[in-house]
């Protein structure tokens, strides 16, 4: 693979695509040289063969290749497709192709140049270069033809609250097909309904979006994004099984100088080590020759309106600068926000895990403390309340740690870093702390049912809240619904609200109906545990009977809207 630390001469000085073409390179490492300015044992060669008028090589450079005193890299031709073919050999260069190990001749086709549009046809063109540079071909001379002005077909695969956002964003400017497995799920997403209730009829319409099940398709995508979800075994071991599927029909499927993009959150290493070779066998292609792979972790906040695909920051990364700059190119094409380039996949990889890993650990402290000072009988909400006064505070709170990141995402780094012989005691004891709090929870439950000398004969329990967090449909590792299954395990009367939810998909689960609020019988115990914006709390009197006790977990009711006689519980 040719490094950055050979040098390039362009040659064709007054050609259109030269300025934005040398800042390209430039900005990826290369050195850019005059070839009479300084002395090289061995440079690589860019020659244009269009502008005003024809690029010729120096004497002087061509009496030091006679002379055997100049030693090439790789010379790369571009001309225009009125040039014609073989134009290397036609215009004399014979002796520069001679002297090369490779020569590329590169013929742009069917590009139209204004003032507009001539600095992004350059950058295409100078990743087109940034391929060739970083990724020579084995044979000695090879024939391109590239469409500079030509829209990219993106490949979108595993269409859930990850994959569909990303579909719609790149959808505003370039051809889209979604695929995913599910005919269900595709069937509705072709009516414009979209199952996770991120998007209305009239965007899904507007997108254009090729929805299918027919794998075939993705053989006409320049890139191909995986979006699966990457969950955990019972055993909390990393699962694969979603990725490793997707893989394998991508592989089956991929096409020479696709770009396969993972975004499912990994640990270190896994694309390369896992997805790469399956992508190979599959294809009978080699990574860096055939194809290309990268990753750029997502960061979709489902139901958050303001941090969106286009809003948030990205981080990409490729296998080699050429891939790293193309996903740059292509993301930023999209998205508002910046998008950073990490120093590799595996530092990207590393970067999604720490984001959510952080997070656990910060909350399991808030969960630590609440038990502290639960045994202090001090406030925790106070508490957080007058130490959130310091600029440099940061603002977590007790609560729940479910869902398909924050609950997953660290056992995929403790699982890397037990491989590679380190016990993350932290990263462990935090998961510890935050699994615990379901049954935390229960106890408390129990205790008040204790103190309070309830009846368990006419006991009533209502739950708000059953999805992993709020103003989401979202029901991927609820913590909510655990606590619902234990209590129903231990014999109690329960009854659950939660707007958000299909009363269907409860009976089916749990065999309880979701009870709109307005239906609810009074209860003995109410227990807040996702605070969805659309429950009115002023309203809470409506569904507690005379004497009772309201769970706070996440202390979304301020005390002034709890009813006399009431005890308000709070993490």
């Amino acid at each position: 693979m040719t490094t950055r630390n050979v040098p390039i001469a362009i040659i064709g000085n007054t050609n259109q695509f030269l300025k934005p073409v040398t800042q390209r390179l430039t900005e990826a490492g290369f050195e850019i040289i005059e070839v009479e300015e300084k002395e090289h044992d061995t440079i690589s060669i860019i020659m244009f063969l269009s502008g005003r008028q024809s690029a010729k090589p120096s004497s002087r450079l061509l009496e030091k290749i006679h002379a055997g005193k100049q030693k090439i890299k790789q010379l790369i031709v571009i001309h225009d497709e009125k040039t014609g073919n073989n134009t290397a050999e036609k215009m004399g260069f014979q002796a520069m192709m001679e002297a090369s190990n490779t020569t590329i001749e590169i013929a742009i086709h069917g590009h139209f140049i204004s003032n507009t549009t001539l600095a992004s046809y350059g950058d295409k063109l100078a990743l087109h270069l940034l391929r060739y540079l970083t990724h020579p071909p084995i044979q000695e001379l090879e024939k391109r033809v590239i469409y500079l002005n030509e829209t990219e077909t993106i490949g979108v695969v595993g269409l859930g609250y990850v994959g569909l956002p990303v579909a719609i964003g790149f959808s505003e400017k370039h051809s889209v097909i979604g695929f995913d497995v599910d005919e269900t799920k595709i069937a509705k997403l072709r009516r414009g309904i979209d199952p996770s209730e991120q998007f209305s009829e009239e965007i899904l319409t507007k997108s254009q979006i090729d929805f299918t099940t027919d794998a075939q398709k993705l053989r006409n995508c320049s890139f191909i994004i995986v979006a699966v979800p990457t969950p955990i075994s019972e055993s909390k071991q990393p699962d694969f099984s979603y990725l490793n599927s997707a893989s394998q029909l991508i592989g089956e499927n991929l096409t020479q100088d696709t770009v396969v993009v993972y975004e499912s959150t990994v640990y270190p290493g896994a694309t390369e080590e896992i997805c790469l070779p399956l992508l190979e066998k599959a294809s009978n292609f080699k990574a860096g020759e055939d194809f290309f792979i990268g990753y750029s972790p997502e960061r979709i906040n489902p139901g958050d309106k303001e941090h969106t695909f286009k809003t948030i920051p990205k981080v990409v990364a490729g296998q080699s600068i050429y891939v790293t700059e193309l996903l740059q190119h292509l993301y930023q094409s999209v998205i508002k926000a910046n998008v950073y380039k990490a120093s590799s996949i595996k530092v990207a990889e590393a970067a999604k895990v720490v984001e959510n890993t952080q997070r656990d650990i910060n909350i399991a402290f808030m969960n630590e403390l609440s038990h502290i000072f639960n045994h202090l009988e001090v406030p925790t909400e106070d508490v957080l309340e007058a130490a959130g006064t310091k600029w440099n505070f940061l603002p977590f709170k007790p609560g729940l740690v479910g869902g398909h990141c924050i609950g997953v995402d660290p056992y995929y780094l403790i699982h890397k870093s037990r491989l590679a012989g380190y016990e993350p005691n932290l990263l462990t004891v935090a998961r510890e702390v935050n699994e615990s709090m379901v049954d935390h929870v229960i106890n408390t439950v129990m205790k008040k049912i204790i103190e309070h000398q309830f009846s368990f004969e006419d006991l009533k329990i209502t739950i708000l809240g059953a999805t992993f967090k709020e103003n989401i449909g979202d029901m991927r590792n609820s913590k909510a619904l655990t606590i619902l299954d234990k209590l129903l395990h231990l014999g109690l009367s329960v009854q659950l609200c939660d707007p958000y939810i299909e009363s269907s998909t409860l009976k089916d689960m749990y065999g309880i109906s979701n009870t709109p609020f307005t239906e609810l019988e009074k209860a003995d115990i109410v227990i807040i545990a996702v605070p969805h914006k659309i429950f009115d709390w002023k309203k809470l009197h409506n569904i507690l009977k005379e004497q009772s006790i309201v769970m706070d977990i996440k202390s979304a009711v301020h005390s002034k809207q709890i009813p006399v006689n009431t005890v308000h519980w709070q993490l």
